[in-house]
């Protein structure tokens, strides 16, 4: 009886080593997240005023934007609601690192500019990746093709 069990037990343990795991596309293939799920922010810099409410309204802080004002000889723009720019912004930084998707600076986007993505955030062994400039980011990140170098 024993013998017979050992021998079941190797076979297993023999048959799970000869075969790949199930979960092998995991960082290969990015899964698209649903309509309410809160996993990444984009920023439409059209619309974005550069109030810096979302970055105050954040409770871990992991918002940071630079911006300058507009000179008295500039003409603020306005965006296609009619809001006038406060500022036009240079940097608007996200650590994903920190953020926990309370989706409160979603909330609080006077314009509505600042929304929720589609995509997940990948996970990363460094954290500097986990750090996202919008406004300087790489074309192919612009086009929805996820958060992957």
């Amino acid at each position: 009886m024993m013998r017979r069990l050992v021998k079941l037990v190797f076979k297993r343990f023999r048959s799970l080593v000869r075969h790949p795991v199930v979960t092998v596309e995991f960082p290969y293939v990015v899964r698209h997240a649903h309509q309410n799920a809160r996993v990444s922010l984009r920023n439409n810099f059209n619309e974005c005023t550069g109030c810096h409410r979302c970055e105050k309204a954040c409770p871990v802080h992991c918002i940071e934007i630079l911006s300058e004002a507009y000179t008295s000889r500039e003409k603020a723009p306005k965006t296609s609601r009619g809001v006038i720019f406060e500022a036009r912004v240079n940097s608007f930084k996200i650590n994903f690192n920190q953020c926990v998707n309370c989706g409160l600076c979603v909330d609080v986007c006077p314009t509505g500019s600042l929304s929720n993505d589609k995509n997940f955030v990948l996970p990363r062994q460094d954290t500097k990746h986990l750090t996202l400039d919008l406004v300087h980011r790489p074309r192919t990140f612009r086009r929805d093709q996820g958060y992957e170098e």
